[in-house]
């Protein structure tokens, strides 16, 4: 905070109860009539943001006249509760239905004395500096807690002259018009940037991202070839699984006739948002896949440490997280395991509540699925992962899981959903390459989304320098350098302060 003898030539520092009234009486009942129309405006109203009064509500005076903050226009009115102080809710109330406004009780009304402008107390009291100053200050219980009265009495304020402070108003509110036009521009970019990547992933859905590049590295003939080697590789798991079955009940078959059991699956599904290269199939998750599955219905109880039990939550931004998740038994593990035990590129879908989330398993990681989470197992050789996981993720196929898990409360993508689900599919070189060229994509979105999110930040210091430089006299010439430059004199903060007192003290002498 400043020092006395550090404020600027004709400047005083003084304390807010010196120049304000802090929490004014209410207008007498008897002065107002009843059914007479106010402003209410509740903590909601106030936006932390700009700093605005918006949607206020209109009520009579006798139903807010009783367990509510008064305050009249050219008031400032400050968020006394965690966390509204905290987030800079605060406003000047201006444009009040005759005159009167009420609101919450969680407010602290001030009102000038005539030495300050209300927009500049607004501005000083919406410094970062000083909510923080507030908020150490703060008196109560966790999630109670309140700026008392005493500290705003005693909070101390440079004053400068009165037309210094109508030009660091003006400056300020200049300087944060461009800022705030800046701000818009830039929250503009996240909603781009969200559906560039969509138009990427639309382009790789239909061929469009690597038109130029098939016609050079592919042959028609390629699909046929490998999509044969993904139904070969396909109905080989299936005869190893079997196998397995076999063996771990004790019952070896004698001769290969088990084998003619094995049905492959067919697609019966067409698109009908757009026409697929010549060189490209189109095919379901269940032709592709080696294994759809789900986590475990009737999960084990959760222990303080052991395996990882994941659900829909764990699954954010395109990867598996363990933020806030819970465990099982080891022993209990190796029960559950047997439904799903997670593999190297198995892609996990989220499949009730919130749906098409997805994430690709990584190295070495262990962890129990709820019931909320599907996994797809390609089969080896065959599909790219990510791939399947990029056109999940476009649009088309986003659109397609949501409606087919229904319009419930609680959504629910049924595996034979997801096996049904029909996707393009080129040959294995190309899918590479569009890999390739949306990660390149995604890669520079990301890197402008990173320079936006600097840009935003430094807005905001900015605004604070602002601020800073504005109660410290260097943001406009002072009202002592003008007079000095005009050779004229000029009203100090001090003379104010004395002429105000003057006055008002008259005025209470005649009443």
């Amino acid at each position: 905070m400043h020092q006395k003898n550090e404020l600027p030539e004709g400047w005083e520092f003084v304390s807010f109860e010196d120049v304000l009234e802090i929490n004014p009486s209410k207008p007498p009942k008897d002065v107002v009539s009843p059914d007479t129309p106010v402003t209410f405006v509740p903590m909601p109203a106030v936006d932390a943001v700009s700093g605005e009064i918006t949607d206020p509500e209109i009520r009579p005076f006798s139903e807010v006249r009783k367990g509510y903050t008064a305050f009249q226009n050219d008031d400032v009115i400050f968020a006394k509760i965690t966390p509204c102080m905290e987030n800079g809710k605060a406003a000047v109330a201006r444009n009040l239905l005759n005159n009167l406004g009420f609101g919450s009780t969680e407010y602290i009304v001030f009102r000038s004395k005539g030495a300050i402008l209300p927009d500049y107390l607004y501005h000083y009291i919406r410094q970062e500096s000083y909510r923080k100053l507030a908020e150490s200050n703060m008196t109560g219980s966790v999630g109670q807690k309140r700026v008392p009265k005493d500290f705003v009495q005693y909070s101390m304020i440079p004053l400068p002259p009165l037309s210094e402070q109508h030009r660091i108003v003006l400056a300020i509110e200049a300087l944060f018009a461009r800022l705030d036009s800046t701000k818009e521009k830039l929250d503009r970019v996240p909603e781009i940037l969200k559906k560039f990547r969509e138009s990427v992933l639309a382009a790789a859905c239909d061929g469009r991202l690597t038109e130029e590049w098939r016609e050079e590295y592919v042959n028609k003939e390629e699909i046929s070839i490998f999509f044969e080697s993904i139904k070969k590789k396909r109905m080989e798991y299936w005869e190893k699984e079997n196998l397995e079955k076999f063996v771990s009940n004790g019952k070896m078959s004698q001769n290969d006739k088990w084998k003619q059991k094995y049905k492959a699956p067919e697609n019966t599904q067409n698109f009908d948002s757009f026409t697929l290269p010549d060189e490209w199939i189109s095919v379901t998750i269940e032709q592709i896949a080696s294994k759809v599955t789900d986590g475990d219905h009737n999960p084990p109880k959760r222990v303080e440490k052991g395996v990882p039990h994941l659900t829909a939550r764990n699954i954010k931004n395109w990867e598996v997280t363990f933020d806030n998740c819970t465990y099982i038994s080891p022993d209990d593990f190796e029960i559950v395991k047997t439904r799903y035990n997670p593999q190297k590129d198995d892609l996990i879908i989220t499949c009730v509540g919130t749906i098409g989330e997805t994430a690709i398993v990584s190295d070495n990681l262990v962890f129990s699925a709820d019931r909320n989470l599907a996994a797809i197992r390609l089969t080896e050789n065959g599909a790219n992962p990510r791939f399947v996981q990029y056109i999940l993720n476009a649009p088309v196929w986003r659109d397609i899981m949501k409606k087919g898990s229904g319009s419930t409360a609680q959504p629910h993508l049924y595996l034979k959903d997801i096996r049904a689900l029909t996707i393009p599919l080129p040959p294995l070189s190309e899918q590479q390459e569009i890999v390739r060229r949306i990660a390149a994509l995604f890669s520079f979105a990301d890197s402008i989304e990173a320079k936006v999110a600097a840009a935003r930040e430094k807005t905001e210091k900015l605004r604070q320098s602002i601020l800073a430089k504005a109660f410290s006299g260097e943001l406009v010439e002072t009202e002592a350098e003008i007079a000095r430059r005009e050779g004229r004199g000029y009203e100090t903060a001090e003379i104010l302060l004395e002429r105000i007192k003057e006055e008002r003290g008259k005025g209470g002498k005649k009443r």
